[in-house]
């Protein structure tokens, strides 16, 4: 337990493959994973990327990525989009941080040039910012969005489009407004320089309906992330069926399997009240400080150490091996399903 719930806080911070499956019923189908979902993915890349290939996957967004170094799980950027390419996958997009900071927006729009040039050089058509916390005002929201806005322009630039993805903390309400942030940025970006990537789970543990969101918003949201409780389709809670019909009925075909790591209903409500702590903090609107504190405070004790030691490799392998396992099993339910193309 410890070591599933040091591992979800860790990558919440971090976010601020021989059969063909998928040939066994039809043509094959447009799968996507987002290699977040592999726990342990670098212990074993060349292993992973065979299963995924195996499962039916043909299409990756990364999320490890370091814009410090330019690097990617310590390869250079063409070297591991040429590693996924022998298996048979293409990264189309990647989850990517670095400066964000309406104060220095010459050194924010240099930052992400930069990430742009590396992702330029692994194919890919999309970056996106994969959480934030937003001002607390109007005015300052404002501004983040004119800044999000000149990120774009740079991304054009590569023949990149940027995007955001939400979580369930942009489904509150500015504070002294009745305007949900989420709302709120995608009517002060603008279209052809800024996309939303809508986390279907996470619009849902917002209290919020992802169909009525991509009818409302049928040009903003060009790629999913499908998600559930955790193997895609068990918990029965989320419409897939009308989430993909919508989905492409707008226009759009890109998405991607994103899965946590397995956790039992204890861990996962631990997890839970860490994420709705960080909720708070952006109803609030207070700052990346302020989540740093919440976070730490609702962490289960001892699960957020001040330094961090080398994972034991056995316990990583189990992980690795079991997130394979349930990631191989979204795609036997996506593929079976007859609203996915």
């Amino acid at each position: 337990m410890k070591n599933i719930l040091s591992l979800c806080i860790v990558t919440v911070l971090a976010l601020f493959v021989s059969s063909d499956l998928s040939g066994a019923n039809g043509p094959k189908k447009h799968l996507g994973i987002a290699t977040y979902s592999v726990k342990g993915l670098e212990s074993d890349i060349e292993g992973s990327f065979k299963a995924l290939a195996a499962d039916g996957y043909s299409v990756m967004e990364i999320s490890n990525y370091d814009a410090a170094t330019g690097k990617v799980a310590g390869f250079a950027p063409a070297d591991y989009s040429a590693l996924a390419k022998k298996y048979g996958l293409s990264i189309i997009s990647s989850h990517a941080r670095t400066k964000f900071d309406v104060k220095d927006v010459d050194g924010t729009i240099a930052a992400w040039g930069k990430v742009f040039d590396d992702h330029k050089l692994m194919g890919c058509k999309y970056v996106i910012l994969p959480m934030n916390i937003w001002a607390g005002t109007v005015e300052g929201a404002r501004s983040e969005c004119e800044l999000m806005n000149k990120i774009g322009d740079e991304a054009i630039k590569r023949g990149i489009k940027f995007g955001y993805h939400n979580h369930h903390i942009e489904f509150v309400t500015i504070p002294g407004t009745d305007i949900m942030y989420e709302d709120f940025l995608i009517a002060n970006t603008n279209p052809g320089k800024v996309f939303f990537e809508m986390d279907v789970y996470w619009v849902t543990q917002g209290s919020q309906d992802p169909v009525a969101y991509l009818k409302k918003y049928p040009t903003r949201f060009n790629l999913l992330h499908i998600k559930d409780d955790y193997v895609v389709g068990e918990s029965g809670k989320i419409d897939y069926r009308a989430i993909f019909t919508q989905f492409y009925k707008n226009g759009h075909k890109d998405w991607f399997v994103e899965m946590e790591a397995k956790m039992t209903e204890e861990e996962r409500i631990q997890v839970r009240g860490m994420m709705d702590a960080m909720k708070q903090v952006q109803a609030k609107g207070g700052t990346m400080q302020d989540l740093m504190a919440e976070v730490t405070k609702n962490s289960p004790k001892g699960m957020f150490p001040p330094g961090s030691t080398p994972p034991d490799p056995k316990v990583v392998a189990e992980q690795l091996k079991t997130s394979l396992e349930g990631i191989k099993q979204s795609a036997e339910y996506l593929i079976k399903s007859d609203f996915v193309k």
